[in-house]
């Protein structure tokens, strides 16, 4: 296939999503990177000249919708991949109607999407990218107990400092910490590493951990946009990449875990913080055991859950 690659716009984690799809479609398909800021006119004569089949974007914010309505008219198919659903449905409703293939990470978005009429609405997990993140030995400033990377929700604030009240373990947390964890700075069992870190770091962090805690973004947090409140049911991509680093994880349980992974086989869920402390004591103590659950996720990813998997199945319903 002839695919166009539209930027989503943002960058961070995207920069690294872009450059991880783009490198997968290239081994089978003829591909275009193109940046929509450069406007209307140059996506007209990159698509005559190209004359692509199909137009990818992720998250879809930022495209202006007069480029998607100028590739359908030209019969261009186009495909969105809602990377941040089910948190900005407000916006992802709306635009979901202007594309032929709606892909989310959600299923619940997903339901949202075929109830309300889109034939080509499908979910599709994000996924590992396994050069990136895989097993390797790390120094010492990434070891830890328990390690938690990721943005400082309220949920997760609460559940670091019920962590250390309640337990004796070293917590390492990565990402925008230091305000919220303020008057626990000086708490020794407790290190942050402050600030976004490119994924390559973050898989050092996930590898020097015994265990890396998983939550997920809660339905009805204040920053989102989602009025018609409906509550995620979706593993995020962090699941995969900690699996794929060999790492064992504590997940916080959602609906389709099962759907990706055997529950206490490949990975290990739990619901309450009670429940974690139990689980965290356990699994703290039983190292092969902890380590063979890790393995087989790993194996689980490499096998079904790696982002060239994942395109394979996307260009395949577009296709048919």
């Amino acid at each position: 296939m002839k695919i166009l690659m539209i930027t989503s716009g943002f960058k961070g984690i995207y920069d690294y999503f872009d450059a991880w799809i783009m490198k997968e479609l290239k081994k089978k398909h003829e591909v275009k990177l193109f940046q929509f800021k450069e406007g209307l006119t140059k996506l007209q004569l990159e698509t005559k000249e190209f004359k692509p089949d199909m137009a990818l974007t992720l998250v879809g914010f930022k495209l202006p919708l007069q480029m998607v309505d100028w590739l359908k008219k030209h019969q261009v198919k186009t495909a969105v991949w809602f990377t941040e659903d089910p948190y900005f449905m407000d916006r992802t409703k709306v635009l979901s109607q202007y594309y032929d293939f709606v892909f989310t990470i959600d299923s619940a978005a997903q339901d949202y999407y075929k109830n309300n009429g889109h034939l080509q609405a499908h979910q599709l997990s994000l996924a590992a990218e396994p050069e990136v993140y895989k097993p390797k030995q790390v120094g010492a400033k990434f070891r830890s107990d328990i390690c938690l990377v990721g943005f400082p929700y309220p949920d997760r604030i609460h559940l670091i400092q019920y962590l250390l009240q309640n337990t004796s373990y070293h917590i390492k947390v990565v990402g925008k910490w230091a305000s919220p964890l303020f008057r626990f700075r000086s708490n020794p069992r407790l290190m942050i590493h402050e600030g976004w870190v490119d994924p390559s770091v973050v898989a050092d962090y996930y590898n020097g951990a015994k265990i890396v805690l998983n939550t997920h973004r809660p339905f009805n947090l204040k920053g989102n946009q989602n009025k018609l409140g409906i509550v995620g049911k979706s593993i995020n991509n962090r699941t995969f990449d900690v699996a794929a680093c060999g790492t064992f994880q504590l997940i916080q349980f959602r609906e389709d875990l099962p759907n990706h992974f055997i529950n206490d086989e490949e990975i290990v869920s739990f619901k309450k913080n009670q429940e974690l402390c139990q689980k965290l004591d356990y699994y703290l103590k039983t190292e092969d055991e902890r380590q063979r659950i890790a393995n087989n996720a790993r194996k689980r990813v490499l096998q079904d859950h790696t982002f060239e998997q994942r395109l394979e199945k996307l260009l395949e319903i577009v296709k048919n």
